[in-house]
């Protein structure tokens, strides 16, 4: 089964996705801050996180960066209400795998993982 990580404090978008993903198939897990996304990353070892680049504790870009230290082939997903070119090109120098736009498409965010 595919473990799937979303870091994101918008609860709306979170129960959105995880319900979505969960009938599909995946186990999902959630974190809220920035903090419980590393310890989760830590302790679930997803095989795809999905990071919000504005957390309440930290910067996505800190968890992204954690992320592909600890586990360098886990496919990351960042995303942003925010349209910020040197944030994307951070998260991207950093390793991110795709850059969603919020508000988007489930239908997008399965294609892409």
């Amino acid at each position: 089964m595919i473990k799937f990580l979303i870091v994101d404090d918008e609860q709306g978008i979170v129960e959105e996705i995880k319900e979505f993903f969960t009938e599909e198939g995946y186990e999902v897990h959630t974190a809220g801050t920035g903090e419980h996304g590393i310890q989760a990353i830590k302790s679930v070892t997803p095989d795809i996180a999905m990071i919000d680049l504005k957390l309440p504790d930290m910067s996505g870009l800190l968890v992204l960066k954690v992320a592909k230290e600890l586990h360098p082939l886990m496919k990351v997903i960042v995303n942003t209400g925010y349209v910020d070119q040197r944030m994307t090109d951070q998260a991207l120098e950093l390793g991110c795998d795709v850059f969603l736009h919020k508000p988007f498409d489930l239908a997008k965010l399965k294609e892409e993982v």
